[in-house]
């Protein structure tokens, strides 16, 4: 590829993005009401960012933006024209190296329907060449505004679009290589940072187009799928790829009822199981999406994902596939009793109900929710959680009610209830959860051991400041009614500094102060506690970029289960870096001796 798309053009939408510098970008989006106009084609991809999230104010990417490179000199050379002929109307000298001109800029945005934590794009553009020049995101609440983006060109390739055809791009990845959270990462002009790449598996992406564009689909020719175009960066782009699969960010920790193993879901459809005994299996099942939820349904473990797709586990350990909803939803619960199983999903503007006794026919929606903002500037609201109480009936709690469905009459009936930024369903029966708080949406942990009938306030210490993973993690349970937690504790009681360590107390009489029991020191940068997947006393902690540790004496040692190995997805980086520099360093080299 051309120097002047990875040097000049990066400086040039550096400052279009950054520094407000006018410039035109047109628009992509599809109106499914009007046909696909002449010349156009469809362009597809999925976005996968490896992280939890971008910044602290920014979760995803709101825009693609691609440039044309096929008519750059046609473009050139009417910029040139246009100058030369103003230059010799107004009497004035005429030098063509010093006209300005522009590409064609092309922005995609993102469809939220059916994606939880991956994102895809799709867009109508005309017929061409395409390179991707960088991802983009805007944050604003009315009191300040903050944009980020990361520059990608030649890490992912060109790609071409044809009239009237779909242009499937499959999965790409932003990678963070740094701390994400810290400022300086979005201030560092360093290509070591993160990476963009692209995997090798081809994501179908025809039928998210089909389920939210159907008349426009109608009208595409799929007789040939265009992709990405064949390069000497092929095979380490490949490389990338699979390291970041390999190193898949996953927080999604599940409880799974009627079943012996737990349940941690991640990036690009990677799945660890954990046994009773504490013990961690990591499979790969066919997707290159989040993984989202898991129910134990007829003795068969089912996975839930996005875009509408479910997977069932076989006798023989495979995974089957299943679209028995729409493209336009993403699971993010499923349960069952003795007679039906049951999967919520999240779209655009609503959660829906659904129960079901065969995989792959006969759902029946019963209920559909309207979905609340987090907060406004008013009010902070709280989520949407299904659970079952002790005769196995199922319950949903929306916001600051408790909704409770009547078979006979197919209705809900309401009731006023507490309000949960984040609840969980453990294996038993009880229930854990994390209060909404007026002030900054993150209030106590509470825990209820009757089905939520009544909550016992866990009170702990923690620093006012800098502790905003641990006071948004959820406390743990073990045997003997025990609740586990972390809290801020000195190392003796008359001095030293107050540390995060495993704390634990039994559980007594709501509002009545806990009798801590102190620890040891919660491992650094590991400080989320996942009680779904605690399995007797075996405790289990998120760490910061994903990685996943261990401990069965309550923080005394630690073990790593899920490893992320950074260090290694530098070296293939550089290794990528070494190569492009050679390949621009051989092409200037060949155009100096045909000069």
């Amino acid at each position: 590829m051309k120097r002047i798309y990875i040097n000049v053009f990066l400086v040039k939408l550096l400052c279009v993005f950054m520094v407000g510098c006018q410039s035109t970008i047109h628009s992509t989006r599809i109106n499914d009401n009007k046909p696909l106009q002449a010349g156009q084609g469809v362009v597809a991809l999925e976005l996968v960012n490896n992280t939890d999230r971008l910044a602290s104010l920014h979760k995803n990417w709101d825009e693609v933006i691609v440039i044309r490179i096929d008519n750059e000199e046609e473009r050139k050379q009417a910029a040139i024209q246009k100058a030369k002929e103003k230059a010799k109307k107004n009497g004035k000298k005429f030098d063509p190296e010093k006209v300005d001109w522009e590409h064609d800029y092309y922005s995609l945005r993102a469809n939220s329907k059916g994606t939880v934590d991956s994102q895809v794009f799709v867009g109508a553009m005309p017929e061409g060449e395409y390179i991707i020049s960088l991802l983009y995101s805007f944050y604003s609440d009315g009191n300040m505004s903050s944009w980020i983006n990361m520059p990608v060109f030649q890490s992912a390739g060109v790609f071409q679009v044809k009239n009237a055809q779909l242009t499937n791009l499959g999965t790409l990845v932003f990678q963070p290589l740094l701390d994400t959270k810290k400022a300086s990462f979005w201030s560092n002009k360093t290509e070591q940072r993160a990476y963009v790449t692209r995997l090798e598996e081809s994501t179908a992406l025809a039928p998210f187009v089909n389920h939210h564009y159907q008349n426009l689909y109608n009208s595409l020719d799929l007789s040939q799928v265009n992709s990405w175009k064949e390069d000497p960066f092929s095979k380490l782009r490949n490389q990338l790829g699979a390291l970041s699969r390999a190193n898949a960010y996953g927080d999604e920790a599940i409880s799974v009822r009627g079943s012996d193993y737990n349940v941690l879901a991640a990036r690009f459809g990677k799945l660890h199981l954990i046994d009773s005994a504490g013990n961690v299996e990591t499979q790969s099942l066919p997707t290159a999406s989040q993984l989202t939820a898991s129910g134990q349904i007829n003795d068969t473990l089912l996975i839930g994902s996005e875009r509408g797709v479910l997977f069932s586990q076989s006798q023989d350990g495979s995974w089957l596939q299943h679209q028995p909803i729409s493209a336009t939803e993403a699971f993010v619960w499923l349960g069952s009793d003795d007679r039906f199983g049951y999967a919520l999903t999240s779209s655009e503007k609503q959660h829906s109900l659904y129960r079901f006794v065969e995989l792959d026919k006969g759902w029946q929606k019963i209920g559909s929710f309207k979905k609340k903002d987090g907060h406004n500037w008013l009010v902070q609201n709280g989520g949407l959680f299904v659970f079952f109480d002790d005769a196995g009936e199922l319950k949903v709690i929306n916001d600051n009610k408790l909704l409770t469905y009547n078979e006979a009459s197919g209705q809900w009936k309401s009731a006023k209830y507490e309000s949960f930024k984040k609840f969980s369903q453990l294996k038993t029966g009880e229930l854990v959860a994390l209060e909404v708080s007026q002030w900054d949406g993150i209030g106590d942990q509470v825990v209820s051991v009757d089905y939520g009938k009544s909550w016992h306030t866990i009170d702990r210490s923690l620093s006012f400041f800098g502790d905003h993973k641990t006071d948004a993690s959820l406390p743990a349970l073990i045997s003997g009614n025990r609740i586990v937690s972390v809290g801020r504790v000195k190392e003796n009681k008359k001095k030293g500094k107050k540390k995060l360590r495993v704390i634990s107390a039994s559980l007594n009489k709501q509002g009545k102060k806990f009798n801590w029991q102190s620890h040891g020191e919660v491992k650094s940068n590991c400080t989320t506690l996942l009680p779904e997947l605690t399995q007797g006393e075996v405790l289990f902690f998120l760490c910061e970029q994903g990685q996943v540790v261990k401990t069965d004496d309550f923080g005394e040692s630690w073990e790593s289960v899920v490893v992320i190995d950074i260090a290694l997805m530098q070296q293939q980086y550089d290794a990528f870096l070494d190569a492009r520099k050679a390949e621009l360093a051989l092409t200037d080299q060949k155009e100096t001796s045909t000069q």
